[in-house]
């Protein structure tokens, strides 16, 4: 696949995690539920479910986080499929703010993240560094 193609696809995964405690759980899913790639966030009981529709060009960014659960979303475990095909939506619609912020919704700071040059920052972000989900 040329680089522009893969820049362009997106991709979904599901993720499954189970917190330390219920309420750590709800706390992650409540902080995260604003996040610009996620289209479902719950939980049961210790456990967490998402689901992220991001530009495959980001999978580093999820696959991180099902290597390093602690320290990416404060999860004891975590568990990543990524699915091959997508029914609905068809059309995956971005909850991003009117105008970009400085502050991540989960409270992240692109700007001094280590992983800054590698990744394309969050689109809810003045830092965003791909118009994949830029209104035209």
């Amino acid at each position: 696949m040329a680089n522009s193609e893969k820049e362009k696809k997106l991709i979904c995964a599901l993720l499954v995690g189970e917190a330390e405690t219920k309420e750590k759980a709800k706390q992650i899913a409540e902080s995260y539920q604003n996040c610009p790639y996620i289209r479902l966030m719950s939980t049961k009981e210790k456990q967490m479910f998402a689901t992220f529709f991001l530009p495959e060009k980001q999978r580093w960014w999820i696959e991180y986080i099902e290597k390093k659960p602690k320290q990416t979303f404060g999860l004891e475990k975590a568990k990543l499929t990524f699915v091959d095909n997508v029914q609905y939506p068809q059309k995956l619609k971005m909850r991003l703010p009117k105008t970009p912020q400085k502050i991540s919704p989960c409270g992240a700071n692109c700007e001094g993240c280590p992983a800054n040059e590698k990744c394309l920052c969050c689109p809810a972000t003045i830092f965003y560094k791909h118009d994949f989900f830029k209104s035209k």
